[in-house]
């Protein structure tokens, strides 16, 4: 279930959230950060599919309620300052971030193999755009007006 629950956030994040996301962000290190990540993103929802296959299972999504709810509440922002608005989203992607590595974590505990080999490449992968996204949320919050 929490493959399947993986697949669902990595394709919600490739072909809606972040496209969206990047859309909305001004600051262009930001931006640039999101559309590097996008791509990996990409990359993983083809390896959570192999993952599904080096298990011997079809890929099948299921709906993640943690993405689904942080996604709502980032779409009921109003938030008008650029730069406040441009930490908003830095730090909704680390939120996510941090969610994915969980799911990442948890199923590395139980696979092995061709499927413990890919879902590791994911998480290094996000763990790395952690990093970045929260140094540019630290960058751009000390930009903020007083």
């Amino acid at each position: 279930m929490q493959l399947a629950e993986l697949l669902w956030v990595e394709r919600t994040l490739s072909f809606e959230a972040l496209p969206k996301l990047i859309g909305e962000v001004r600051d262009e290190e930001l931006r640039g950060a999101l559309e590097e990540h996008l791509e990996q993103t990409k990359e993983h929802v083809t390896r959570v599919e192999e993952a599904f296959r080096a298990s011997g299972a079809e890929p099948a999504a299921a709906r993640s309620a943690a993405l689904a709810s942080a996604l709502e509440q980032h779409d009921a922002q109003d938030v008008k300052e650029p730069t406040l608005r441009d930490v908003f989203h830095a730090s909704g992607a680390a939120r996510t971030e941090h969610l994915e590595l969980g799911l990442y974590d948890a199923l590395l505990l139980l696979a092995n193999g061709d499927a413990a080999s890919v879902l590791k490449q994911n998480r290094k992968d996000e763990e790395v755009a952690l990093k970045r996204v929260a140094k540019i949320a630290e960058r751009l919050t000390g930009e903020l007006p007083n």
